[in-house]
């Protein structure tokens, strides 16, 4: 597994996502960071050009095409962008770099000068490198815009407090649909997006809730980047994504309320929920079906140090076409698994290969193999059932009714 492309580009791609590195995925958006703002500010009420910037509240009164670099540009804190149903329309030519250093190039609506509650609601940005970038500006609202075909990101958000991404209809992301990273109390919720070409929903920080979102027809849903803390995914809708949810070395995340469907071809290769190296972390009443080669539910260490976890697999279904159910790697140590349904699985329905995990009330049945394969030094809590696998022993190493 280790040689396998996916894990490899994996591996470049946390590397990259580390708290104290610049993140990749904003680096062609962000070309330099920290760019100054030039220009003076329009009025409200005069149709807008492509590059303008913003410095009171402004409606749209037209739409804005063929933008050759920057849409329109944030010049002050505490205004309101409202589109007014119009669309601002970039050129669909990504530049390999930034002709005037010191500032930013080719997105929508750009805030990267860091103003502070900013929102940006209400029509349609595409055919820029990224549709909305936010950096350092606290207190931003991103709601009920469409954006279509950026070359990178269609939302990047980073080193900024409570900014709220809601609403939002994404096709066809080059990178990603969104990214937060370095940021604190982020709410994304009830965005649809399809199309995306290696990340759905990238996040990182503390404090940061996923909710209600619909991805579908892309590489990965969500994916928790290491040193998050505190991460909320709950209520989404993951459609044939290459994999579903992926944890990282994060610590406090609650994954609950999610139905999931991996058909493979993410960064992983077709896992449902997989936590690799999360501390501290709760997997709960999630729906999981997995067409793709790997587990349902995959509490691994393919990235991850090896130390406890006290992670909790609680009441979820899941299936995998080929592989097992739910699976805990050998040094995923205090686990527990509770109250679990593993059907119809193409392997095991639950294979537990770490000491020390707990299983009480699990359902495991109608799977190819073993219904709950687990080593010596596995817990057994009581209350586990087997029935209708195709292995005759039902259990091994822990008593099944």
């Amino acid at each position: 597994m280790s040689s396998s492309p996916f894990l490899r580009f994996r591996t470049a791609l946390r590397w990259h996502l580390h708290p104290r590195a610049v993140p990749r995925v904003l680096a062609v958006a962000l070309l330099v960071a920290g760019a100054a703002v030039v220009g003076a500010g329009p009025a409200a009420a005069r149709t807008l050009g492509c590059g303008e910037v913003i410095t009171v509240d402004t409606t749209l009164d037209g739409d804005l095409v063929d933008c050759p670099d920057e849409g329109l540009v944030i010049g002050a804190d505490d205004i309101t962008l409202d589109l007014n149903g119009h669309t601002i329309d970039g050129d669909a030519v990504s530049p390999a770099s930034c002709p005037v250093e010191g500032r930013v190039c080719d997105v929508g609506v750009d805030n990267s000068a860091g103003h502070r509650g900013v929102t940006i609601k209400g029509g349609s940005i595409q055919q820029f490198t990224a549709g909305v970038v936010v950096t350092g500006g606290d207190d931003n609202q991103l709601r009920r815009l469409t954006i279509a075909q950026t070359t990178n990101e269609a939302i990047a958000v980073a080193r900024s407090a409570r900014t709220l991404i809601e609403g939002n209809t994404i096709t066809d992301p080059g990178f990603a649909v969104v990214v937060a990273l370095e940021s604190s109390d982020t709410a994304v919720s009830h965005n649809v997006a399809s199309g995306n070409d290696e990340e759905g929903l990238l996040v990182g920080g503390t404090g940061i809730s996923v909710r209600g979102n619909v991805v579908s027809n892309g590489a990965n849903g969500v994916d928790v980047a290491n040193g998050a803390s505190g991460v909320r995914v709950e209520g989404n809708v993951l459609r044939n994504v290459g994999d579903g949810v992926i944890v990282g070395v994060v610590s406090d995340t609650v994954v609950r309320h999610n139905a999931v469907s991996a058909v493979g071809g993410g960064e992983l290769g077709g896992f449902g929920i997989i936590l690799d190296g999360a501390v501290g972390t709760t997997v709960d009443q999630n729906s999981v079906h997995v067409s793709g080669p790997g587990p349902a539910i995959y509490v691994a260490h393919l990235d991850a140090p090896t130390a406890p976890r006290d992670d909790r697999v609680t009441q979820n279904h899941a299936t995998s076409e080929h592989a097992d159910g739910i699976l805990v790697d050998p040094d995923a140590t205090g686990t527990l698994l509770a109250g679990n349904a593993a059907l119809r699985s193409g392997d095991d329905g639950i294979d537990v290969d770490a000491p020390g995990t707990t299983l009480t009330g699990n359902l495991a049945a109608y799977n190819h193999d073993l219904g709950i394969e687990a080593v010596p030094g596995v817990v057994d809590g009581g209350g586990n059932r087997a029935v209708g696998n195709g292995n005759p022993a039902q259990c091994t190493n822990i008593t099944c009714s």
